[in-house]
Protein backbone atom coordinates (compact mmCIF):
# COMPACT_ATOMS: atom_id res chain seq x y z
CA UNK A 1 0.00 0.00 0.00
CA UNK A 2 1.30 3.52 -0.93
CA UNK A 3 1.15 6.30 0.17
CA UNK A 4 0.18 8.20 -3.15
CA UNK A 5 -2.44 5.57 -3.49
CA UNK A 6 -4.33 6.47 -0.08
CA UNK A 7 -4.24 10.30 -1.15
CA UNK A 8 -5.64 8.90 -4.41
CA UNK A 9 -8.45 7.13 -3.15
CA UNK A 10 -9.34 10.12 -0.81
CA UNK A 11 -9.73 12.50 -3.88
CA UNK A 12 -11.58 9.86 -5.80
CA UNK A 13 -13.69 9.71 -2.61
CA UNK A 14 -14.49 13.07 -2.60
CA UNK A 15 -15.01 13.65 -6.04
CA UNK A 16 -16.72 10.12 -7.16
CA UNK A 17 -15.53 10.99 -10.02
CA UNK A 18 -12.10 9.71 -12.12
CA UNK A 19 -12.27 12.43 -14.16
CA UNK A 20 -12.36 15.49 -11.82
CA UNK A 21 -9.92 13.71 -8.97
CA UNK A 22 -7.39 13.06 -11.66
CA UNK A 23 -7.68 16.94 -12.74
CA UNK A 24 -6.83 17.28 -9.19
CA UNK A 25 -4.23 15.52 -8.28
CA UNK A 26 -2.78 16.19 -12.11
CA UNK A 27 -2.47 12.53 -13.70
CA UNK A 28 -4.37 11.26 -16.78
CA UNK A 29 -7.84 9.17 -15.83
CA UNK A 30 -6.46 6.02 -16.57
CA UNK A 31 -3.38 5.54 -14.77
CA UNK A 32 -5.49 6.86 -12.00
CA UNK A 33 -8.14 4.23 -12.31
CA UNK A 34 -5.44 1.68 -12.07
CA UNK A 35 -4.12 2.92 -9.04
CA UNK A 36 -7.40 2.41 -7.43
CA UNK A 37 -7.81 -0.80 -8.47
CA UNK A 38 -4.46 -1.99 -7.03
CA UNK A 39 -5.16 -0.20 -3.84
CA UNK A 40 -8.26 -2.63 -4.06
CA UNK A 41 -6.53 -5.69 -5.04
CA UNK A 42 -3.93 -5.27 -2.51
CA UNK A 43 -6.80 -4.85 0.00
CA UNK A 44 -8.98 -7.93 -1.23
CA UNK A 45 -12.39 -5.83 -1.36
CA UNK A 46 -13.91 -3.31 -3.76
CA UNK A 47 -13.96 0.07 -2.58
CA UNK A 48 -15.90 1.87 -5.22
CA UNK A 49 -19.39 0.67 -7.68
CA UNK A 50 -19.34 1.22 -10.93
CA UNK A 51 -22.44 1.25 -12.54
CA UNK A 52 -23.13 3.06 -15.97
CA UNK A 53 -20.38 5.65 -15.65
CA UNK A 54 -20.92 6.51 -12.21
CA UNK A 55 -19.00 5.86 -9.04
CA UNK A 56 -20.14 5.49 -5.69
CA UNK A 57 -18.17 4.22 -2.20
CA UNK A 58 -19.18 0.87 -1.06
CA UNK A 59 -19.59 0.01 2.05
CA UNK A 60 -15.54 -1.31 2.68
CA UNK A 61 -15.06 2.08 0.69
CA UNK A 62 -16.45 3.73 3.91
CA UNK A 63 -14.98 2.44 6.56
CA UNK A 64 -11.33 2.89 4.41
CA UNK A 65 -12.43 6.27 4.04
CA UNK A 66 -11.83 6.88 7.48
CA UNK A 67 -8.90 5.05 8.35
CA UNK A 68 -6.83 6.36 4.74
CA UNK A 69 -7.67 9.98 6.68
CA UNK A 70 -6.23 8.40 9.67
CA UNK A 71 -3.24 6.53 8.06
CA UNK A 72 -2.18 9.88 6.23
CA UNK A 73 -3.00 12.09 9.41
CA UNK A 74 -0.08 9.81 11.56
CA UNK A 75 2.05 10.08 8.59
CA UNK A 76 1.89 14.12 8.21
CA UNK A 77 2.06 14.13 11.61
CA UNK A 78 5.48 11.93 11.71
CA UNK A 79 6.83 13.85 9.41
CA UNK A 80 5.39 17.15 11.06
CA UNK A 81 7.44 15.80 14.58
CA UNK A 82 10.79 14.77 12.69
CA UNK A 83 11.13 18.56 10.97
CA UNK A 84 10.10 20.07 14.31
CA UNK A 85 12.86 18.37 15.82
CA UNK A 86 15.21 18.91 13.19
CA UNK A 87 14.56 23.28 13.93
CA UNK A 88 15.20 22.54 17.67
CA UNK A 89 11.89 21.88 19.47
CA UNK A 90 11.65 19.20 21.92
CA UNK A 91 7.84 19.09 22.36
CA UNK A 92 4.42 19.50 20.64
CA UNK A 93 1.15 20.76 21.07
CA UNK A 94 -1.93 20.32 18.59
CA UNK A 95 -4.35 22.71 19.41
CA UNK A 96 -7.94 22.49 17.05
CA UNK A 97 -9.74 25.86 16.94
CA UNK A 98 -13.42 26.26 16.21
CA UNK A 99 -16.30 28.47 15.59
CA UNK A 100 -13.84 31.12 14.14
CA UNK A 101 -12.60 32.10 17.16
CA UNK A 102 -9.26 34.36 17.08
CA UNK A 103 -9.87 36.29 20.49
CA UNK A 104 -7.08 38.48 21.81
CA UNK A 105 -7.11 35.58 24.55
CA UNK A 106 -5.54 33.06 22.19
CA UNK A 107 -3.11 35.71 21.18
CA UNK A 108 -1.76 36.12 25.05
CA UNK A 109 -1.57 32.72 25.59
CA UNK A 110 0.41 31.84 22.68
CA UNK A 111 2.61 34.72 23.24
CA UNK A 112 3.16 32.60 26.72
CA UNK A 113 4.04 30.10 25.04
CA UNK A 114 6.55 30.93 23.16
CA UNK A 115 8.03 33.16 26.05
CA UNK A 116 8.05 30.82 28.61
CA UNK A 117 8.46 27.52 26.67
CA UNK A 118 10.10 28.18 23.23
CA UNK A 119 11.06 24.70 23.06
CA UNK A 120 7.22 23.34 22.64
CA UNK A 121 5.78 23.59 19.14
CA UNK A 122 2.14 24.73 18.92
CA UNK A 123 0.34 23.92 16.05
CA UNK A 124 -3.25 25.53 15.21
CA UNK A 125 -5.55 23.94 12.98
CA UNK A 126 -8.68 25.51 12.29
CA UNK A 127 -11.48 23.16 12.10
CA UNK A 128 -15.22 22.76 12.57
CA UNK A 129 -16.48 21.23 16.15
CA UNK A 130 -17.47 17.62 14.24
CA UNK A 131 -14.07 17.43 12.93
CA UNK A 132 -12.61 18.81 16.18
CA UNK A 133 -14.59 15.75 18.02
CA UNK A 134 -13.00 13.62 15.11
CA UNK A 135 -9.71 14.77 15.37
CA UNK A 136 -9.44 14.08 19.24
CA UNK A 137 -10.93 10.16 18.82
CA UNK A 138 -7.71 9.74 16.23
CA UNK A 139 -5.16 11.94 18.37
CA UNK A 140 -4.96 14.64 15.34
CA UNK A 141 -5.02 17.41 17.96
CA UNK A 142 -4.28 17.73 21.96
CA UNK A 143 -7.35 19.66 22.57
CA UNK A 144 -9.30 22.20 21.04
CA UNK A 145 -11.01 25.22 21.87
CA UNK A 146 -14.59 26.16 21.30
CA UNK A 147 -18.16 27.74 22.85
CA UNK A 148 -20.01 24.84 21.66
CA UNK A 149 -21.58 23.62 25.02
CA UNK A 150 -21.87 19.78 23.92
CA UNK A 151 -19.95 17.15 25.11
CA UNK A 152 -19.24 13.87 23.20
CA UNK A 153 -18.41 10.31 24.99
CA UNK A 154 -14.88 9.99 26.19
CA UNK A 155 -14.26 13.57 26.31
CA UNK A 156 -14.07 16.59 29.10
CA UNK A 157 -13.79 20.55 29.37
CA UNK A 158 -12.93 23.15 30.91
CA UNK A 159 -14.01 26.69 30.83
CA UNK A 160 -11.00 29.15 30.93
CA UNK A 161 -12.57 32.52 29.89
CA UNK A 162 -15.92 34.20 29.29
CA UNK A 163 -16.79 36.54 26.95
CA UNK A 164 -20.21 39.18 26.60
CA UNK A 165 -22.21 39.21 23.45
CA UNK A 166 -22.42 42.41 21.18
CA UNK A 167 -24.72 43.44 18.31
CA UNK A 168 -23.14 45.16 15.28
CA UNK A 169 -25.74 47.68 14.05
CA UNK A 170 -25.58 49.65 10.86
CA UNK A 171 -25.61 53.65 11.50
CA UNK A 172 -28.42 55.36 11.02
CA UNK A 173 -30.65 52.35 12.48
CA UNK A 174 -33.54 52.60 14.94
CA UNK A 175 -32.00 50.41 17.62
CA UNK A 176 -28.85 53.21 18.24
CA UNK A 177 -31.32 54.42 20.45
CA UNK A 178 -30.91 52.16 22.82
CA UNK A 179 -28.02 52.04 25.43
CA UNK A 180 -27.99 48.37 25.73
CA UNK A 181 -29.98 45.39 23.36
CA UNK A 182 -32.80 43.41 24.61
CA UNK A 183 -33.21 40.10 22.65
CA UNK A 184 -36.37 41.04 22.10
CA UNK A 185 -35.58 43.51 19.84
CA UNK A 186 -32.92 41.50 18.27
CA UNK A 187 -35.42 39.07 17.18
CA UNK A 188 -37.53 41.76 15.57
CA UNK A 189 -35.05 42.44 13.04
CA UNK A 190 -32.98 40.55 10.47
CA UNK A 191 -30.03 39.09 11.92
CA UNK A 192 -26.66 38.12 10.11
CA UNK A 193 -25.33 34.89 11.78
CA UNK A 194 -22.21 33.01 11.40
CA UNK A 195 -23.12 29.55 9.44
CA UNK A 196 -24.35 26.97 11.63
CA UNK A 197 -22.10 24.33 10.16
CA UNK A 198 -19.20 26.54 10.15
CA UNK A 199 -19.46 28.09 13.28
CA UNK A 200 -21.57 25.35 14.99
CA UNK A 201 -20.53 26.56 18.96
CA UNK A 202 -21.74 30.31 18.09
CA UNK A 203 -24.88 28.78 16.52
CA UNK A 204 -25.40 26.50 19.47
CA UNK A 205 -25.19 29.72 21.95
CA UNK A 206 -26.88 32.17 20.42
CA UNK A 207 -29.93 29.59 19.57
CA UNK A 208 -29.55 28.94 23.33
CA UNK A 209 -30.19 32.82 24.03
CA UNK A 210 -33.25 32.69 22.30
CA UNK A 211 -34.52 29.36 23.73
CA UNK A 212 -34.10 30.56 27.32
CA UNK A 213 -36.15 33.64 27.00
CA UNK A 214 -38.76 31.63 25.33
CA UNK A 215 -38.21 33.74 22.35
CA UNK A 216 -38.78 32.23 18.62
CA UNK A 217 -35.84 31.59 16.53
CA UNK A 218 -35.01 33.94 13.95
CA UNK A 219 -36.08 32.15 10.40
CA UNK A 220 -34.99 35.03 8.41
CA UNK A 221 -31.51 34.81 9.57
CA UNK A 222 -28.58 35.10 6.89
CA UNK A 223 -25.60 33.10 7.32
CA UNK A 224 -21.84 33.96 6.70
CA UNK A 225 -18.41 32.26 6.87
CA UNK A 226 -17.57 34.61 9.44
CA UNK A 227 -17.38 37.59 10.81
CA UNK A 228 -15.35 39.56 8.62
CA UNK A 229 -18.24 39.41 5.63
CA UNK A 230 -20.88 39.83 8.62
CA UNK A 231 -19.74 43.78 9.37
CA UNK A 232 -19.32 44.06 5.93
CA UNK A 233 -22.73 42.85 5.16
CA UNK A 234 -24.49 44.92 8.80
CA UNK A 235 -22.07 47.75 7.44
CA UNK A 236 -24.52 47.91 3.93
CA UNK A 237 -27.87 47.74 5.52
CA UNK A 238 -28.32 43.94 5.38
CA UNK A 239 -29.37 43.16 8.64
CA UNK A 240 -27.35 43.41 12.34
CA UNK A 241 -24.69 40.88 13.76
CA UNK A 242 -24.59 38.75 16.25
CA UNK A 243 -21.49 37.47 18.38
CA UNK A 244 -18.61 37.80 20.96
CA UNK A 245 -17.53 41.04 21.90
CA UNK A 246 -14.01 39.48 21.45
CA UNK A 247 -14.61 38.49 18.21
CA UNK A 248 -16.83 41.42 16.14
CA UNK A 249 -14.94 43.93 17.71
CA UNK A 250 -11.66 42.93 16.18
CA UNK A 251 -13.15 43.46 12.54
CA UNK A 252 -14.45 47.25 13.29
CA UNK A 253 -15.70 48.76 10.31
CA UNK A 254 -16.56 52.71 10.25
CA UNK A 255 -20.19 52.21 9.05
CA UNK A 256 -21.27 49.77 11.96
CA UNK A 257 -21.64 50.44 15.83
CA UNK A 258 -21.54 47.78 18.29
CA UNK A 259 -23.55 47.62 21.37
CA UNK A 260 -23.75 45.47 24.31
CA UNK A 261 -26.71 43.09 25.23
CA UNK A 262 -28.96 43.41 28.37
CA UNK A 263 -27.18 42.02 31.46
CA UNK A 264 -30.16 39.15 31.43
CA UNK A 265 -28.50 37.01 28.46
CA UNK A 266 -25.74 35.24 30.01
CA UNK A 267 -21.96 35.36 29.07
CA UNK A 268 -20.61 32.92 26.93
CA UNK A 269 -17.88 30.45 28.06
CA UNK A 270 -14.53 29.24 25.64
CA UNK A 271 -13.91 25.67 26.51
CA UNK A 272 -10.79 23.65 25.98
CA UNK A 273 -11.79 20.22 25.00
CA UNK A 274 -9.48 17.29 25.89
CA UNK A 275 -9.75 13.70 25.82
CA UNK A 276 -10.79 12.07 29.48
CA UNK A 277 -6.95 10.91 30.18
CA UNK A 278 -4.10 12.11 31.75
CA UNK A 279 -2.50 14.99 29.90
CA UNK A 280 1.28 15.40 28.66
CA UNK A 281 3.66 17.40 30.64
CA UNK A 282 2.90 19.79 27.64
CA UNK A 283 -0.78 19.80 27.42
CA UNK A 284 -1.20 20.62 31.50
CA UNK A 285 1.09 23.34 31.16
CA UNK A 286 -0.73 24.58 28.38
CA UNK A 287 -3.91 24.48 30.50
CA UNK A 288 -2.83 26.13 33.70
CA UNK A 289 -1.79 29.30 31.20
CA UNK A 290 -5.19 29.28 29.55
CA UNK A 291 -6.45 29.63 33.11
CA UNK A 292 -4.22 32.30 34.22
CA UNK A 293 -5.03 34.58 30.74
CA UNK A 294 -8.62 33.62 31.81
CA UNK A 295 -8.16 35.30 35.44
CA UNK A 296 -6.38 38.02 34.10
CA UNK A 297 -9.51 38.70 31.72
CA UNK A 298 -11.47 38.35 34.90
CA UNK A 299 -9.45 40.93 36.81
Amino acid sequence: MRIRHLRYFLVVAEELSFSRAAARVHIEPSPLSRAIKELESGLGVSLFQRTKGRIRLTWAGEVFQEEARRMLSFMEGAQSRVLAAEKGYRGRLRIGLTDSLAQPYLTKLLARCREEEPLTEVKIVEMTFNEMVKALGHDQIDAGFTVHTELSTGLIKEVVWTDRPIIAIPRNHPLLSLEKIPLQEVARHTLILCHPELCSGGYDVIHRWFCESTLPFPTNAEYVSGHEPMMMLVAAGYGIGVGLASQITLYSHPDVIVRPVTDDVPSTATFITMLDQPHTEELSRFISRARQIGELAIV
